[in-house]
């Protein structure tokens, strides 16, 4: 037989160093669980930073779109205007 088994005082200091090494043990994954919640939280702020800045890039490029379709249909209308009123004076 062990000692622990023969010895009360024995078994109790080893009981106390194993429960010693398991709040250890629990205390880093406690540690590390803060740790992965903050690198999630900021994972998430910055996802969410980088969408709006795609959405704004979106939003620019679509009014840049929009501004140069109204420039392109401003010059056809008014050519089209120039030539009826080109062929309006010569008949």
């Amino acid at each position: 037989m062990s000692q622990e088994n023969e010895d009360l005082a024995t078994h109790i200091l080893l009981c106390d160093l194993r429960y010693k090494q398991l709040e250890e043990k629990i205390h880093a994954f406690d540690t590390r669980l803060i740790k992965m919640e903050n690198e999630i939280s900021l994972l998430k702020t910055a996802t969410a930073a980088g969408f709006s800045e795609i959405k704004l890039l979106l939003e620019k490029n679509n009014s840049a779109r929009q501004t140069q379709l109204m420039a392109t249909i401003g010059t056809i209308v008014v050519a089209v205007c120039s030539l009826v009123g080109f062929i309006v004076t010569r008949h």
